[in-house]
């Protein structure tokens, strides 16, 4: 867990300096690597466990397999090339989170707003090597894919750990997997970290970090973090509020001061959904799909199964927000002015790996329980 916070810890850090104007250079950049370190080790260490020998090493097969191609295969994915990694190399290169790259006036920036957090730990690397090569940064994405993994022995236990590692989604697939340069894994962690916080219910500032990294991580981040701060208003009271509160009116002050990028207004479309009603079905039926899929395999039908099976709380908080997510992706997929199915078939499994923490929880739960 500590490994997720410090490097979630170290965008958001950086994210607010921008915003403040603070110059992204090399020494503001070592000073928030060290704060972060700092604020992951105040997070506490993890209750000791036995060894586990067979599933630790279970786990670490395809934790090794990807590190090694990492390190060895250049980034091929679109997006990573297209808009993650080359936000890192414009800040990297500019010092700014709102220089020009970002005003479009060194290269065409597609999906100019998105959310930076991971771009700005890629970049930190950058500035701190020199180099606008992307060998190393990328691989930030595969510490994310294992902090991930070491976070789900901590609070699961090491055989649902050693499961994480297996998915194909995460650990294989080129277009949003721990190879690629996407958000997705990184967005599925911080709500995971979010989520076990929640599940602890003794640290109200902890969890407010992890949903501030939410915000910052990707567009449907600000969906997400908003759904878990009612579920964390709920479990803490307020102190929760805070840390998401300065994220999002940070990513809000930087979106005013930058053109819009060519994704769409999601929050202007959203009142459409009463007249769009007839699109629902459509949106079950295709996201409904991707529950069993080569990527997937039978994670998501177990999961929903075990849902049925949880106690009162444990299924308020997975219900809560797996359900949560859904109905948010489904209104999306009801009013997105984008051909729906191919919306579906693009962005479903991905889309799946944002809540996948929740769902293990539910199923390591319902076999502790039995």
């Amino acid at each position: 867990m500590k490994l997720l916070f410090a490097i979630g810890a170290c965008g958001a850090l950086l994210f607010v300096a921008g915003v403040l104007h603070v110059p992204i250079n090399a020494a503001v950049v070592t000073g928030a690597i060290l704060i972060a370190i700092a604020a992951s080790r105040l997070s506490g260490a993890p209750a000791s466990s036995p060894a586990h020998i067979i599933p630790t090493l279970v786990m670490a097969i395809p934790i090794l397999v990807v590190t090694y191609a990492a390190s060895v295969l250049p980034l091929n994915d679109y997006d990573g090339r297209t808009f993650w990694m080359l936000k890192a190399k414009g800040i990297a290169h500019d010092h700014s989170i709102d220089g020009p790259f970002f005003q479009g006036q060194q290269v065409e920036a597609p999906r100019n707003d998105y959310p930076i957090l991971m771009p700005l730990d890629a970049a930190a690397v950058m500035l701190l090597t020199g180099s606008l090569d992307d060998r190393l940064p990328r691989l930030i994405y595969v510490l994310v894919f294992v902090g991930f993994a070491l976070m789900i022995r901590e609070e699961l236990g090491a055989w649902p750990a050693a499961l994480f590692a297996w998915i194909p989604m995460f650990a294989t697939v080129p277009e949003g997997g721990a190879m690629s340069a996407y958000s997705d894994v990184a967005l599925g962690a911080f709500t995971g970290g979010a989520f076990f916080e929640l599940v602890c219910a003794k640290r109200p500032w902890h969890c407010g970090a992890w949903i501030a990294f939410v915000a910052l991580t990707k567009s449907e981040g600000l969906l997400l973090a908003i759904l878990l701060m009612i579920a964390g208003a709920v479990v803490f009271r307020w102190r929760v509020l805070i840390a998401p509160s300065i994220a999002i009116a940070a990513l809000i002050v930087w979106r005013m001061r930058i053109p819009r990028g060519d994704e769409e207004n999601l929050f202007a479309l959203f009142p459409t959904l009463p007249h769009k009603l007839d699109r629902l079905p459509p949106a079950i039926v295709g996201f409904a799909r991707h529950f069993i899929t080569p990527q997937w395999g039978l994670f998501w039908l177990a999961a929903l199964i075990a849902l049925i099976f949880l106690a009162k709380r444990d299924l308020a908080l997975s219900g809560f927000v797996i359900g949560g997510a859904f109905a948010v992706y489904l209104a999306v997929y009801t009013v997105t002015s984008w051909v729906q199915i191919d919306l579906i078939n693009s962005s479903a499994d991905r889309l799946l790996m944002h809540v996948a923490a929740p769902a293990l929880y539910a199923m390591t739960r319902t076999t502790l329980k039995e």
